[in-house]
C-alpha cells in the first residue's frame, strides 16, 4: 500500500500552496510515483460545493453534507484508493477533517460529522499536518492575494472552524507555524514524510 497525507488548516492558512510543493519535492526523489490531490474535487458534486462556496448556490447544511460525502465517496473510489493501491504516495489538500470543521455547528455538531465520515470507511491518513495561523493574518493574506470573499470569510467563522477543528483532529497531528516561510514549512514536511516512509 501506498502512504496518504492530509493537509489541513483555516482558509488563508497556505495548505494548498505547501501541499503543491511538497508533492513537487517529493516527485522529484520518488521517480513520480507522487500525486498531488484536493477535495473538494473538480468532479460534478466538487464542482456544486464550489458554486456554494463562491455563492453562486445557497445549500442548507444537509445539503453540504450531502454533496461532500458524495464527492469524497467519488474521490476515494477514482483516486485515493487506486492510487494506494498502486503505492502511490498521495498528498491531499482537505479531507474529512475539513468538512468536519466547516459544516460543524448547528444543527450538527464537528464530531458528529467526523463520526458520520469515519463509518463510511474512508481511509485513514497516515499523517495529518495542520498549518496553524490567526484568522486575522488569514484572513491579511486572503486580502493580499486578491479574488472575492468566500461563505466561510468571517473572522468569527473562521474562528469556530478552528475551534471545531482542535476537537475533531487525530491525536498525532502535526501542527507547523504557518507564518514560517515556504521554504521552511516545505523543508521540515518533506523532512518529516521521507523519515516515515522509510
Amino acid at each position: 500500500m501506498g502512504y496518504f497525507f492530509v493537509f489541513e488548516g483555516i482558509d488563508g492558512s497556505g495548505k494548498t500552496t505547501v501541499s503543491k510543493k511538497v508533492a513537487e519535492r517529493l516527485a522529484s526523489s520518488h521517480n513520480g510515483k507522487v500525486v498531488w490531490h484536493r477535495e473538494p474535487t473538480d468532479g460534478v458534486y466538487g464542482k456544486q460545493i464550489r458554486n456554494f462556496l463562491s455563492g453562486r448556490l445557497t445549500l442548507s447544511t444537509a445539503e453540504q453534507l450531502d454533496l461532500f460525502l458524495k464527492d469524497r465517496k467519488e474521490s476515494v473510489s477514482q483516486i485515493i484508493l487506486p492510487n494506494l493501491e498502486k503505492d502511490n504516495i498521495i498528498i491531499q489538500d482537505r479531507y474529512i477533517y475539513s468538512t468536519a470543521a466547516y459544516q460543524g455547528g448547528q444543527p450538527i455538531s464537528a464530531e458528529e460529522i467526523l463520526e458520520i465520515n469515519l463509518k463510511e470507511d474512508f481511509p485513514v491518513p497516515n499523517q495529518v499536518f495542520f498549518l496553524d495561523i490567526t484568522s486575522e493574518e488569514a484572513r491579511e493574506r486572503r486580502v493580499s492575494r486578491g479574488g472575492k470573499a468566500e461563505y466561510f470569510d468571517e473572522d468569527t467563522t473562521q474562528n469556530q472552524i478552528y475551534q471545531n477543528y482542535m476537537k475533531i483532529l487525530p491525536k498525532n497531528t502535526m501542527f507547523l507555524d504557518a507564518t514560517q516561510s515556504l521554504e521552511e514549512i516545505v523543508d521540515t514536511i518533506v523532512d518529516l514524510i521521507e523519515k516515515s516512509i522509510l
